[in-house]
């Protein structure tokens, strides 16, 4: 008798749950967050960050921690000589915050290989942050299932772009750092006795 009742309880609860199942639809991405920066202010001319910028990346690290927390994963595009010089802007811009928090940082793809970035991001769960050139921004959210992703201005170092999935399907919301970093450079000059 006690075998029967739990064979008929085993039957209904599967037969229950095949319906149910095309509701839940989880995908493995849907546990997953993309924030997307680019990096700081830099000069008219060189590689590296501007004052402005240096100033930026030494106050993103609380704005991001209280926005998003400490991420899972972190991203910058790849160095190199010549122009993938500039992307030690990337790396500048997110260091502080991997210093603080003791983030391991991605660079091993290539700035313009957003299809291998993304194949690479959307494997992952939580929050992954991504530190790119803003040229290459739009196309790197197509790459991660955006449909048409708006241009990042060129003069735009405070936005932040959200990608999370919903059954599969990427979402793109918006939100701001909310800084306004000194343009000068603090002497860090250690003095001599």
């Amino acid at each position: 008798m006690i075998n029967r009742y739990f064979a008929t309880i085993l039957t209904a609860s599967l037969l229950l749950a095949v319906p149910l199942a095309g509701f839940c639809k989880a995908t493995a991405d849907d546990g997953l967050k993309v924030v997307i920066i680019r990096h700081g202010e830099k000069p008219e001319n060189g590689d590296n960050l501007s004052c402005q910028g240096e100033n930026r990346a030494l106050q993103l690290p609380a704005v991001l921690y209280r926005k998003f927390g400490s991420p899972d994963y972190t991203y910058v595009p790849s160095l190199s000589l010549e122009d993938a010089t500039k992307h030690a802007r990337m790396f500048q811009t997110v260091s502080p915050f991997a210093i603080q928090y003791n983030l391991t940082i991605n660079s091993k793809y290539d700035e313009k290989k957003v299809a291998d970035v993304a194949k690479s991001v959307k494997k992952k769960t939580g929050t992954v942050l991504l530190v790119w050139e803003h040229s290459a921004i739009p196309d790197l959210a197509k790459a991660l299932g955006v449909k048409n992703p708006p241009d990042w201005g060129g003069h735009d170092f405070d936005s932040i772009w959200i990608v999370t999935y919903d059954q599969g399907e990427a979402r793109l919301s918006f939100d701001q750092e909310g800084l306004q970093p000194a343009a000068t450079c603090e002497s860090a000059a250690a003095t001599t006795n």
